[in-house]
């Protein structure tokens, strides 16, 4: 529910895109939830991690021992929280909402996300320690081809128009997730919702940059600098916090901005939903509760 109108994001490093995976397989139910949970570390590895550091085996070995320790912990403390946020939904969702609710339930989601990051602080340290001249190269390549197709699936150049019809798509792909087919009626409310969501492409596309620069000047001036692991640690922390709360004030106010509008726009769709799709979502909701309570079985 609170991802019908979405948003694009910005990259995160090679260990920081595994949270990403989480909090998305965490709360998008089906299959996958169960089937690729476990195999996280290894689907980021081929997917995203090689591709853009091209490791060596062993860099590769002691990261995937790493994220296998931080998914142990993911599972014996995040997933308890995630199904606390689905139970939270189930509650609201045969109801009509307020604007208010969203944000609580969103305020809460990221206040899970600082320890979340604490658990990459130690493995992102050793890691950024190896990094070799051409892995950084390879790096900063990659990067800039990620965003050239960032920018092509954004329509950005092109019309506002063209811009609108790619956000509305997400949120219809989000919305009908949960609650099915949506009216004529609803589609165009959606198509109004996104038009006055604050979403400024070129703005979240400069922040992108930003933190894309940052990391990988914290990731040049480690690999470049003879450091023990607790002055590394140290800078990526403070990179880290960089990430959770961008140090541009003025991105920061939009940001505030677009949240709020989201969660009224989550609950102006929602509340025009019919008894039997808000019962299709209440399903949906169940299920995805269901795979995350069959995760904590299993064993870390």
């Amino acid at each position: 529910m609170t991802g019908i109108i979405s948003q694009i994001k910005p990259k995160l490093s090679p260990l920081l895109k595994l949270i990403t995976v989480w909090l998305v397989v965490g709360l998008s139910g089906c299959s996958l939830v169960v089937t690729g949970y476990n195999t996280a570390p290894r689907w980021l590895m081929v997917t995203w991690i090689n591709p853009h550091l091209d490791l060596n085996s062993r860099q590769e070995q002691q990261v995937l021992s790493d994220m296998q320790q931080v998914l142990a912990w993911h599972r014996q403390t995040q997933l308890p929280e995630y199904i606390q946020w689905l139970q939270r939904m189930q509650t609201l969702a045969p109801q009509n909402i307020q604007a208010e609710q969203v944000c609580g339930l969103i305020e809460d989601m990221r206040a899970s996300l600082p320890a979340l990051f604490d658990q990459f602080e130690q493995p992102t340290a050793q890691l950024s320690q190896t990094l070799t001249p051409q892995q950084l190269a390879l790096l900063k390549k990659r990067l800039d081809k990620d965003n050239l197709e960032w920018r092509r699936e954004g329509k950005l150049g092109q019309s506002q128009e063209a811009q609108w019809d790619v956000q509305v798509d997400k949120g219809q792909e989000n919305a009908e997730r949960f609650y099915g087919s949506l009216t004529k009626a609803q589609n165009q409310l959606l198509r109004d919702l996104v038009k006055n969501s604050g979403y400024e492409p070129e703005k979240t596309y400069q922040e992108r940059l930003r933190q894309q620069s940052d990391g990988l000047q914290v990731l040049q001036r480690i690999a470049s600098e003879q450091q023990d692991v607790n002055q590394t640690r140290e800078q990526i922390h403070a990179w880290f916090g960089r990430i959770l709360n961008t140090p541009d004030p003025g991105y920061a106010a939009y940001l505030k901005k677009r949240q709020q509008l989201n969660c009224e726009a989550v609950a102006q769709l929602h509340n025009t939903t019919t008894p039997a799709q808000r019962a299709k979502a209440l399903r949906v909701l169940k299920a995805y509760e269901a795979d995350l309570r069959e995760l904590l079985k299993q064993p870390s």
